[in-house]
């Protein structure tokens, strides 16, 4: 049997696993809490009056919005949401990220949440999308294939930005929560995202 990244377990830090928003590499994330879209309604038993069991159960054909949570450290001078929103198509590649604000990102200099909802309100929401790409490792000198994941109209719902200090505090961490509409995996949804393409709610980057 050929060795290769598919028949390893996925290794989640170390470098294996990097998100971006707005096409550019979000820095120094400490934790990254996932939470996948949930029916918009439980199953339902079908059981009619004269059967001993259900005849069947029905699920609905749609689901509720996503979220993914990004616990950020902070940095001198900075507020941690100045390190997200680059232009699309920015530095994914850049192995440290720390310098990767830019003139264009968008979310640079806002004051507070407000200020920040205001900052996102005014795009598009297809400009607001957030990739998680997994590069597994080199296995036996054979690289393996990159794959992503894309979080689609994303908006940043909750900034968590206070904080208690005391003597013993060798680091700063800040929450931000992110909701999402929809996610592909690999350019590819479900039939209902790829018949809407046309109007930017389906497809891949």
């Amino acid at each position: 049997m050929a060795i290769d990244s598919r028949n390893r377990a996925r290794v989640g830090g170390s470098g294996f696993t990097f998100f971006t928003f707005m096409g550019q590499r979000i820095a120094l994330a400490q934790q990254v809490d996932y939470v996948s879209p949930q029916p918009v309604a439980g199953p339902v038993a079908i059981h009619p009056m004269d059967s001993m069991y259900p005849v069947q159960v029905i699920t609905p054909g749609a689901a509720s919005m996503g979220s993914l949570t990004l616990n950020l450290y902070e940095l001198y001078n900075s507020k941690v949401w100045d390190r997200l929103g680059g232009s699309a198509g920015g530095d994914t590649a850049n192995p440290n990220g720390v310098a990767a604000a830019t003139a264009n990102n968008i979310l640079n200099g806002a004051v507070d949440i407000v200020d920040v909802f205001r900052r996102v309100a005014a795009r598009p929401p297809q400009d607001l999308n957030v990739v998680k790409y997994i590069n597994p490792p080199v296995i036996a000198g054979q690289p393996s294939v990159p794959y992503k994941e894309v979080y689609h109209n994303c908006v940043i719902t909750d900034v968590r930005d206070g904080e208690s200090i005391t003597v013993g505090t060798m680091e700063v961490l800040k929450q931000i929560t992110v909701g999402f509409t929809h996610l592909t995996r690999g350019d590819t949804g479900t039939p209902a995202q790829a018949f809407d393409a046309n109007t930017n709610a389906g497809g891949g980057l």
